[in-house]
Parts: structure tokens; sequence; C-alpha cells
């Protein structure tokens, strides 16, 4: 059934493989309603230009509460004394514990999850070391945690290491058994990230033998999991959980939300938020700022290429305003619109740049230098290989977008669904035509504005309408 969808939302159960992703001919979005995605097969997804989206402010709190909530359970012994109490036994002296106060807790990952456990490690009075390869220091230190540049350092010095990363190529096995070698003899090892980040034979090896104090597993390499293929399941150093991360009642209901909202806005705005397989992925915060200026950028670009349908071959867009920190993601709507069915090669927004490369087609991005009338605005130039420049340029008013410029001619009128463009001489009369031609027709005019340079030259009429024509 998947080929008559344009997007999916899956859990983690759900596995996209390259198989369901070539039967999806339509497929343009997928949806992860949650945090990991090697679920999904991502290279496939590459080769047929659907975007992968995640939604990890949806069940960071459920994840970041069960990560404290498995260190003080270890720490405290809750679980060895749950099942002595239920044996009829009275052992507090064997059950004695520890605090977390005056701990070290090393964070593996300062995204959503791996920040927000920094902040709640630091409320229990925990000294806190982190290790990210791709956040700057300024991120530790904003955070309030030193994050070290030496692994092995890292691992040294940390009584409770928590893990907060996705699994991919690059974190597979990030911890195996030469890791393990690094560690205290008490070290805890928390792992509600993803399974195959801990290599399972190694965090056997190392339990069994004594090697470092404990862990607390909530995820495996396959799920649900054999016993049999992780061993350590039922040693009395080990806390095991089948992936309650994100199995509370608010966070199921806030993925579902966060999940249909970004399918909707990826397939109806363009906008994508928490974007894994795009270079210009977008934070909620930045969708909301940018969202008048992709509606823009893809008004402006459908109107520029119905004005000259011969073959573009450059492409300028130049743009003025404090608000566009990163212009990638209007960059990508203006020129995905421009190409779409231009091509004979599908344009998504993977394959963008190379096609376009592959296509001899230059593209020019500039920033205004020079002072203009507007605080933000946006304009497109297409050459066409006949020679002819077009241009069209916009704004946003009040979070609405209007175009303000074409060829030159100045007008003031927001993109409709239905709008008729003319070019004529500028003669008495025309407006008038035009009008009794549509009411004969039953095809009432929203509005209409002329522009023109000069009395008697060519005039170019924007005419909104309620109907198609």
């Amino acid at each position: 059934i998947v080929e008559q969808f344009d997007g999916i939302i899956v859990r983690s159960a759900t596995k996209i493989t390259p198989e369901v992703i070539t039967a999806g001919k339509k497929l343009k979005v997928i949806v992860r309603a949650g945090t990991g995605y090697d679920n999904i097969n991502i290279e496939e997804c590459n080769k047929h230009g659907i975007v992968v989206l995640i939604t990890p402010l949806g069940n960071s709190n459920a994840v970041v509460e069960l990560t404290i909530g498995l260190m003080l359970n270890f720490a405290r012994n809750v679980y060895r004394a749950n099942f002595s109490m239920r044996e009829g036994k009275w052992d507090k002296k064997s059950l004695r514990g520890s605090e977390l106060q005056g701990k070290t807790v090393g964070v593996i990952g300062l995204g959503n999850i791996g920040a927000s456990v920094v902040k709640k490690c630091q409320a229990f009075n925990m000294d806190v070391v982190a290790f990210d390869r791709f956040v700057p220091k300024k991120r530790g230190q904003d955070l309030g945690a030193e994050l070290l540049d030496n692994f092995d350092v890292f691992l040294a010095r940390s009584d409770y290491i928590t893990i907060h990363v996705p699994l991919t190529p690059q974190t597979k096995d990030l911890i195996s058994y030469s890791e393990i070698e690094k560690m205290k003899s008490t070290a805890v090892i928390v792992n509600v990230a993803r399974g195959g980040v801990v290599n399972e034979k190694a965090l056997y090896d190392a339990l069994k033998n004594n090697k470092i104090g404990g862990a607390c597993v909530d995820v495996y390499s396959k799920e649900p999991v054999d016993p049999k293929d992780a061993p350590f399941i039922g040693l009395d150093n080990c806390i095991t959980t089948p992936h309650l991360g994100a199995s509370t009642y608010e966070a199921q209901i806030e993925v579902a939300k966060l999940a249909a909202e970004r399918i909707v806005q990826a397939l109806n705005s363009k906008i994508f938020v928490d974007a894994v397989n795009i270079s210009f992925n977008m934070s909620e915060e930045m969708a909301d700022l940018y969202r008048p200026y992709i509606e823009l950028g893809a008004s402006l670009s459908k109107f520029i290429t119905q004005f000259n349908l011969s073959k573009i071959t450059s492409v300028k867009i130049k743009y003025k305003g404090d608000i566009f920190t990163n212009f990638e993601p209007i960059k990508a709507v203006i020129l995905q619109s421009l190409f779409d069915g231009r091509l004979i090669e599908v344009i998504t927004y993977i394959n963008l740049e190379d096609i376009l490369k592959e296509n001899n087609i230059n593209i020019v991005v500039e920033k205004y230098v020079k002072p203009i009338n507007f605080e933000n605005y946006i304009k497109i130039s297409i050459m066409t290989e006949d020679g002819t420049i077009t241009k069209i340029a916009g704004t946003v008013f009040s979070e609405n977008p209007r175009i303000v410029e074409i060829n030159g001619l100045f007008y003031d009128f927001a993109p409709s669904n239905y709008m008729l463009a003319l070019r004529n001489n500028d003669v008495p009369g025309v407006i008038g035509k035009i009008g009794t031609f549509l009411g004969n027709k039953g095809i009432n005019i929203a509005g209409l504005q002329c522009g023109r340079k000069e009395k008697g030259n060519i005039a170019i009429s924007i005419i909104t309408l309620d109907d198609a024509v």
C-alpha cells in the first residue's frame, strides 16, 4: 500500500527497507516519531530523494528521566532490594548503596537529550564531563560541562557514562573492549540511546568479570531481544529494561503531534525541521521565523518560470535582511521550485546541487551590500538560453509574502493560487476589455494591478482571480 502515499510516519519497530522505499514511488518525506533512525535505510532514501525527519524534542524528557532514574536505581540498589524483599529478606547491610552527589558523570553526545541530562545531573551536584566530536567548546561552557577532546581521558574520569548518540557507522561499537579497559573498575555504563553503540559481547565480559561496576541497558542490537543474544540480562550488576526510553503517555502524545506537524510542514510548506539527510536542516525556531520567506521564495520561483519557458542557463539570487542568518533553506526552496519539471531528471532537495552542476546551470547567491528600501527582500533573476533575463522580487509584510517587482515594474500584491499576468501596450481600454471578457466567462476579479515605466510603453497587468481561467 505504500505506493499511494507522499509521506509516512514510523516508530522504531517499523523497518523502512530498500524494498519499501522502491515501492513508494510517490514518497517525498519519512518522519521517524522519535530520535533514532537506524530503522530507516538512509542511503536508499538519498537515492530516491526522500527527506528523513526526526522528532527529538517529543520524547526527550522521557528519555532523560529514564536515564536519571536508572542511575538512581543502580546507585541505591533499588532493583536488588525489590527482589530481596519479595524473598522475605530484610538485608539492609548488603544493599548499602552510594550517592550521585560528588560523582563524575560522563555524557556522550550534547544534543537535546544529552544537554538535558547534563542539567539534571548538575541538580544532583554531580561533576559533569562531556564528549562530542561535533560541537564547539562553547556548547560545553554554556551548559557548565567540561567538554573533553580526549576520549580516553573522558572514560578514565567518569563514574557514570551515559550515552546519547544515534547508531551510525561512526558510533557503532563506540564502547567496546579497549574502551572498557580505560574505565574505572567502579564505572557504570547507562545506555538508553541505541543498541550497538555499546558492544554487547564486550559489555557482558566486563560485567561477568567485574571489570566495571555495572550497567543499565534499555536498548539492544536486536529488538525484541533474545536473552541468549544478550547474556548480561540477569546479571546482578546489570539493570535491563525493554526499550522504555520514550514509553510514557506524555511522550507518545507529544511525539505523535510533532510527527504530524513535521510531515504537514514538509509536504505543504517545504519546511524541513530536524532533517537528517539534507544540508539545510532547520530548528523549530528557525522554521517559525523563515516560514513566510520560504513561501515567498517558492511563489517568486513559480511565478517567474511562467514568463519564459525556455531552458534556464543561470540563476542569480540576491537577498537583504538580518533575519537571514542562514539563507540555505530558502535558496534550496527557490531552486527546487524553479527547476521542478524543467529538467529531464527529477529534482529533489537531496540531489539538487548535483543535478544543477551536471546541467551546467550557474547559480549565484549574493547578499545586498547597498541600501534598498526594504528591510527584508529577495530578488531572483534568471537567464534563459535565448539570452532573455527575467527578474522578480518580493518581501514580507506582517508575515505575509508580497511580490513587489517584475522586470523593473513595481507592484504590491500577494501571491495567489489563481493569477493572470498580461503583457500589453499601455493604451486606453485594455483593462476594461479584460474585465468584460472575464466577467462574461463568470470569472470574478479579486484584485488588479498594472505596472509600467512610462505612458504609452509596455505594461504588465497582474490580475488576481477567484477561480481558475
